[in-house]
């Protein structure tokens, strides 16, 4: 006689497709647990994971994992589920469906499988659980604490582990259910529980009797268990896929019928693109196109080649990737880790990162490499969709088997960017993954079997740094590895970024460049000491310090810039503000427009407020003229000036003749200076040695700019630093010396004795803040709030603190009253894959504070903002919403002026 665990329905589909209509219950949990069966067998980094998180052999820490995982759909044994196919249920268990029940349509519609499950395995072995207390209140036993750490990741693959309240949760409790019904039920779950115990505990020397290892939580509330969420949940997706035949028969041998269907899994998983094959390691030469590997990149091979976390600390232009990439690639042949995760802080540099990665791809992995990009608009970058393209019969690469591709499978979901290869993607990706966002661990188990490379680590705000600790305290949970790069960092960012991984600072930090080592509570470090011939050549970029009021060029000031592109320089200023930007950019129209000798082209403005395809123009053409490789190869035979943002400081390979920049925190200023002479090449005359003009306020006010950056006291330091520099040593700043010397001393914790009152009252208050920000991030990843929607809207809420920017869509409406945007699409009209398109390539990023006092439209349910607006003229667009008017030009972006308030 059969199992009762046959009786019950796992899967159905429409009675008009072909096969069986349903699949077998024990069946579906079988193809799952042969996924991650055959991805374990696959995977060292799986393999070295989960033998980390239990303690125990590779073959009991298998035993368990597959266990468990085979009981993700433990709550699909229950008649609501059952009855959510009413004829596939009668067809399956005819003589339990003809029992008359009282169930409401509702109670079925709302009845959720996955945390059912943890109720049910808890109400069947009560009797082992509680505590001998028949009240509905107990205290729990160290067992069930044990089971329940498995049972919640399994239990909550479809996007929300279950909390242990929920093993009580009355709403599960049928007692509208005849008697005998709810012990066929039981009946039929008991003997799943022994076949499994069969299957996979016993051949390892287990049984039920035993208690599996404890999934304990740190301190900042992360579990190992994110790994086990996150590998059922992926595997249950892919042994929910069409390669897995239904079967509705009962068979005589179950592990027979489950042999079978690894073979399906392997195919399964192959075809995802999941599985890496890592050529084994031979020397970073190969990632340097036969150049001979120079600074940081000689130290690659000195590093431990064990898990850990890596900070490669070095100067603009070393050749810090490529190190961290040999690195990534040693632990990978070693089966530390199964692909590679690299996160940057914007987009563009992520887009950048995309093209140098694909070229690297095929010299780290012997298979068909899935190199994946993700971020908010991931789907418009060309090469990116190059790369789906690829995975189809007409490829845009040319040729019909693509090396490097992004399967489409991995491409459906930003969730599945960890899962592939090389993951490419903007730093909030990574930290939501500890964040209450549905199907998070997916994420978390995507980066635990990965070398996590972050670049510009320097770059992110206190709270994001409270995010990051969690992300680091969960890879190294996990056994996972993590590499940080920076031109240089704080000590106090460093021991944060240690303590993170349970370990402290090494007293020999101080060297420069430097690679830092944290395992197992200790550090070690890796300098140029024994090879000095590697040592960076010192270069030095002179200063020139210009007090100017609100940090504005005077008329004088701009004639020298007009003068210098009269003489061929490419010269590039930077705001620190949007408006200011725009502002000197329209100043500087109406000079250049009375000079015969400069023509309107000549200058050119660029910052954050276009609209995305404006933008996308807009950084295309100002790599083509101040990029490695001009276009035309003549576009430097004249000068031009570029007014700029931040845009241009991090990672964008942009080559100034001079850069004038106002004041800013000394490691940003660094980072603009590292825009100046980037690449060997003629100068023109003048400008034969690299300057950097720094514009500093006449008084002790920094207005707004102290607003933008948070922290007065770096300000006055950094300004205290540029003027000292100009008394002492000739005004110049000497790399790479100063990327020590300078930012500790800015950064320092010690007050110095010469700093005025409101520096000192203004560093207390940002101090609170950073605080605040911190603990903010650390009660966000404890919170036991619902799991938000995995969206581009959530990820930047959830992952960037303070004023978010808002969507702001512009249209206007033609003669029939339709909604039409900026490049003239009727947007209503569209469907809902070319509307989403439409609206991304026509938003603009606007601050928070703009929609204040009614100065923006409310948003919709999206949380898009839509601006009605007037054509006055061609490319030029006016809106007006309260006291503010609102001003677009392709040229220029979005602007906004408030308009005066009349006099009574």
């Amino acid at each position: 006689m059969s199992k009762a665990f046959y009786r019950y329905w796992g899967k159905a589909r429409p009675d008009k497709e072909g096969g069986p209509a349903y699949h077998l219950l024990p069946y579906h949990c079988l193809d799952v647990a042969a996924v991650a069966d055959q991805w374990w067998q696959y995977s060292a980094g799986i393999r070295r994971s989960f033998a980390k998180i239990t303690g125990l052999a590779e073959e009991q820490a298998r035993a368990w994992v597959l266990f468990f995982i085979a009981l993700h759909d433990y709550g699909k044994f229950d008649l609501r589920f059952q009855r959510k196919a009413p004829e596939v249920w009668k067809a399956v268990n005819a003589e339990l469906s003809g029992i008359p029940v009282r169930l409401t349509p509702l109670s079925i519609k709302e009845y959720y499988h996955g945390p059912a499950g943890l109720y049910w395995f808890y109400q069947d072995a009560k009797e082992r659980f509680s505590a001998g207390d028949d009240d509905f209140y107990f205290d729990d036993n160290e067992d069930w604490l044990a089971w329940y750490g498995w049972l919640a990741a399994v239990t909550g693959h479809h996007g929300i582990v279950p909390e242990d309240y929920q093993k009580e949760n009355r709403d599960y409790n049928l007692t509208i259910v005849e008697a005998d019904l709810l012990s066929a039920f039981k009946q039929a779950r008991l003997q799943w529980l022994e076949a499994l115990e069969h299957l996979f505990l016993n051949p390892a020397g287990l049984s039920l009797n035993d208690t599996p290892p404890t999934l304990e939580k740190t301190g900042s509330g992360q579990t190992p268990a994110t790994m086990l969420a996150g590998f059922c949940s992926v595997s249950d997706w892919l042994g929910s896929s069409d390669y897995f035949k239904y079967d509705d028969q009962p068979s005589d041998d179950l592990r027979q019928w489950y042999d079978a269907r690894l073979a399906v899994a392997g195919q399964a998983l192959q075809e995802a693109g999941v599985i890496s094959q890592i050529k084994p390691y031979q020397n970073i030469d190969v990632l340097l196109n036969g150049h001979s590997p120079r600074q940081v990149q000689c130290l690659v091979e000195q590093l431990p080649k064990t898990q850990g976390l890596t900070l490669i600390e070095a100067s603009t232009g070393s050749g810090k990737t490529e190190t961290a990439l040999a690195y990534a690639w040693q632990l990978m042949a070693l089966g530390l880790a199964d692909n590679i995760v690299f996160a940057l802080p914007t987009q563009a540099t992520a887009n950048a990162m995309l093209r140098r990665l694909e070229k690297a791809a095929p010299l780290l992995f012997a298979n068909k490499t899935n190199v994946i990009l993700a971020h908010g608009r991931a789907q418009y970058e060309q090469n990116f969709i190059n790369l789906k393209q690829a995975c189809n019969p007409q490829t845009a690469q040319g040729h019909e088997e693509a090396w490097v591709q992004c399967g489409n499978w991995l491409a459906q979901s930003r969730k599945r960017v960890f899962l592939g290869q090389i993951g490419v993607c903007t730093v909030d990706q990574v930290l939501v993954s500890v964040l209450p966002v549905k199907h998070k661990f997916v994420r978390g188990f995507g980066i635990g079997r990965s070398i996590l490379i972050i670049d510009e680590v320097h770059a992110y705000d206190s709270y994001m740094y409270g995010l990051l600790d969690a992300v680091l305290e969960q890879q190294r949970l996990v056994g996972g590895s993590a590499v940080l790069l920076s031109a240089t960092l704080p000590s106090r960012q460093k021991e944060q970024l240690a303590k993170a991984w349970g370990c402290n600072l090494s007293a020999a930090d101080a060297a420069y460049p430097l690679i830092s080592h944290y395992n197992d509570g200790k550090s070690c470090v890796y300098d140029l000491t024994a090879q000095p011939d590697q040592q960076p050549k010192t270069t030095s970029v002179h200063l020139e310090l210009v007090k100017s009021p609100h940090l504005l060029p005077d008329d004088s000031f701009i004639q020298r810039l007009l003068d210098a592109v009269e003489k061929g320089a490419q010269v590039c200023m930077v705001c620190n503000l949007v408006a200011v930007a725009q502002q000197l950019y329209h100043q500087l129209q109406a000079r250049i427009a009375q000079i015969e000798a400069l023509a309107e082209d000549q200058l050119l403005l660029f910052h954050s407020r276009f609209i995305f395809a404006d933008r996308q123009q807009k950084e295309q053409t100002v790599l083509d003229l101040f990029g490695a490789d001009p276009k035309p190869e003549n576009a430097r035979t004249k000068g031009h000036l570029l007014i700029a943002t931040q845009v241009v400081e991090q990672s964008l390979d942009l080559d100034f003749d001079w850069l004038i920049t106002q004041l800013c925190p000394v490691d940003l200023l660094f980072q603009r200076m590292g825009r100046l002479h980037r690449h060997r090449r003629g100068r023109p005359e003048g400008f034969a040695d690299p300057v950097c003009t720094v514009l500093l306020p006449t008084e002790d006010d920094y207005e707004l700019h102290e607003l933008i950056y948070g922290n007065s006291r770096v300000l006055w330091r950094t300004q205290q630093c540029l003027q000292r520099a100009e008394l002492e040593t000739e005004a110049r700043v000497s790399f790479p010396a100063a990327y020590r010397d300078w930012i500790e001393t800015v950064y320092c914790e010690d007050p110095w004795s010469d700093e005025p009152e409101w520096v000192l009252k203004s560093y207390e208050a940002y101090e609170k803040d950073r605080y605040a920000s911190q603990m903010t991030a650390r009660q966000l990843i404890n919170s036991s709030m619902n799991e938000l929607s995995d969206n581009d809207g959530n990820v930047a809420a959830l992952t960037r603190d303070g004023e978010m920017s808002l969507n702001l869509i512009l249209f206007c409406n033609n003669i029939q009253g339709e909604r039409c945007l900026l490049d003239g699409e009727l947007i209503d009209k569209q469907d809902d894959s070319d509307r989403l398109e439409a609206i991304n390539l026509n938003s603009v990023a606007v601050p928070k504070n703009w929609s204040r006092h009614g100065r923006l439209p409310e948003a919709d349910k999206e949380g898009l903002i839509w601006l009605p607006i007037q054509a006055a003229e061609k490319g030029r667009f006016i809106a007006q919403q309260g006291d503010c008017i609102y001003l677009y030009h392709a040229s220029t972006g979005l602007n906004r002026m408030e308009q005066p308030e009349e006099n009574p």
